[in-house]
């Protein structure tokens, strides 16, 4: 045998133990993310029904007085403001936890191809985190406890509702963020070797860290700060919760000391959330305007939306808002269902023009105007029935049919595009938190609206926070073909110019 077959067989050898590699790191890959995946969906839709046993739990609203959502959101008195206050906090953290837990966990995945199986570690810990904050919306709430009580010469035990003091729950953000520490700290050792061009430099990942560990101790400092000057528990009431009458000082009276503190501090937040994101701003600025990106990246926001919708399906089967005092509701009739049609004929002409084979194109920013003009298309006319019809009735029928008809062209344009620039990508996560977001405040705001609640339809600002949410979302889809239509015209621009100059 000589030396030729040897290097041969050898060559053979390591490419079948490169596809063996190569194809049990794909099935850990595919198992990872879909637990994720299942986890999240499940998860979810647990909270959106369950909505008063977790994310707000009516054992603690009922001690707002009236039905238990009917004062919710209100901060009218100590009682309102304690209360609501401290469900806010333990929503807040909770269900970030819960969220960048499991979305970074399922971004890492992709990051992690070439060594998925040592990620297990880390995979472990981000999903037990996401876990705990999931159980802790149902386990972390309170619990009735018996008192005596004595009424003249008679003594009774009463049962008392007592809160578990939410703010330790800020406790929780100290695991997280080591654990994202280390990752990133873990991966950069690993990239370097890797992908030296854009991990070469020390400085980015000094930077994230310090802002992560500073924003870590903004956040407890003030917290803790201000739990510590609580009486009995209250937040707000009694001259000794000074952390409180500073912040209120700060806000109310109008001096330039009080302006400077405002604006150093929202610069320092500003600069800290920046700075913990340094490496990603690093790694998008070194590498190309388009890139051929991972789809599955986009699979939560989307699973997301798929949640909300089928959240806001199970509002409507059941109470409604009640507008009439004497007569009949307002009905559904064709006036409300126009929305509807224009919607479902934009989104029948985005699929025509994207399978007809005359109109069919595979250039990145002429499916991206494609895109955003047919977004555009349907959600204006809900704009302007939110804006008209003050029903939330109606207005969720709406909003429920014309986002499934949105997240179809979504989910097909997604797939259709083959590469992102920088620009859509951004555009395309920021249409997905404000779209989620308008979803879970008009499914929130039906509900409030059931009980006799309407501070997001009423609160002191020209619009109500249903409105300016509506507009928001219709406004960042005008800037984004507004972008995209310069981006074109430049291109456009550019393949003039080059061909007038291969002419001379």
């Amino acid at each position: 045998m000589n030396n030729n077959d040897l290097f041969d067989r050898r060559r053979i050898y390591i490419n079948y133990s490169s596809q063996i590699s190569s194809k049990s790191g794909n099935e850990w890959i595919f198992i990872y993310k879909l637990i994720l995946i299942l986890f999240f969906a499940i998860g979810s839709l647990v909270l959106f029904i369950k909505l008063g046993d977790s994310l707000f739990p009516e054992k603690v609203l009922v001690f707002l007085g009236g039905k238990p959502f009917q004062n919710f959101i209100s901060f009218v008195t100590v009682n309102q403001q304690q209360i609501n206050a401290t469900l806010l906090i333990r929503f807040s953290i909770l269900y970030f936890v819960f969220l960048f837990a499991t979305f970074k966990n399922f971004s890492n995945i992709n990051e992690q191809k070439e060594r998925i199986k040592q990620y297990i570690v880390f995979y472990i810990l981000y999903l037990s985190l996401s876990i705990i904050a999931f159980v802790l919306f149902f386990a972390f709430i309170g619990k009735n406890i018996p008192i005596k009580i004595k009424e003249g010469n008679v003594e009774k035990i009463v049962m008392v509702f007592v809160q578990h003091k939410y703010i330790n729950l800020v406790y929780l953000l100290i695991p997280i963020t080591l654990v994202n520490i280390s990752f990133e700290i873990y991966k950069f050792i690993l990239k370097r070797k890797s992908d030296p061009i854009i991990y070469k430099s020390l400085l980015p990942i000094i930077i994230q860290t310090f802002s992560q560990l500073m924003l870590l101790g903004f956040v407890l400092f003030n917290v803790l700060l201000w739990d510590s000057y609580s009486k009995n528990g209250s937040l707000f009431d009694g001259e000794n919760q000074k952390y409180w009458n500073f912040v209120e000082r700060l806000f109310n009276e109008k001096n330039s000391k009080n302006l400077l503190i405002i604006v150093s501090i929202f610069t320092f937040i500003i600069f800290m959330i920046i700075g913990s994101n340094a490496m990603k701003l690093h790694k998008i600025s070194e590498k190309n305007i388009y890139q051929v990106q991972e789809k599955d990246r986009y699979i939560l926001g989307i699973i997301f939306i798929v949640v909300a919708i089928i959240w806001l399906g199970t509002l409507l089967g059941g109470e409604t808002v009640k507008y009439a005092i004497f007569g009949k509701e307002t009905k559904y009739d064709l006036i409300h269902g126009l929305v509807i049609i224009i919607a479902s004929i934009t989104t029948f002409l985005y699929f025509a023009f994207s399978f007809i084979s005359k109109t069919n194109t595979k250039n990145p920013i002429a499916l991206s105007v494609r895109f955003a003009i047919a977004q555009l298309l349907i959600w204006v006319p809900l704009v302007y029935s939110v804006i008209t019809y003050d029903n939330s009735n109606i207005n969720l029928i709406n909003l429920f049919i014309l986002t499934s008809l949105s997240s179809a062209t979504f989910i097909h344009y997604l797939i259709k595009n083959k590469s992102f620039s920088n620009l859509t990508t951004f555009f395309i996560i920021v249409l997905f938190i404000v779209k989620i977001s308008l979803l879970l405040i008009f499914g929130l705001n039906h509900i409030l609206l059931t009980q006799e609640n309407h501070v997001l339809v009423s609160v002191p600002t020209p619009i109500s926070i249903v409105k300016i949410i509506s507009i928001s979302y219709v406004s960042v889809l005008i800037f984004f073909v507004v972008c995209l239509v310069i981006h074109l015209q430049s291109a456009i621009g550019v393949k003039i110019f080059k061909k007038k100059k291969v002419i001379n």
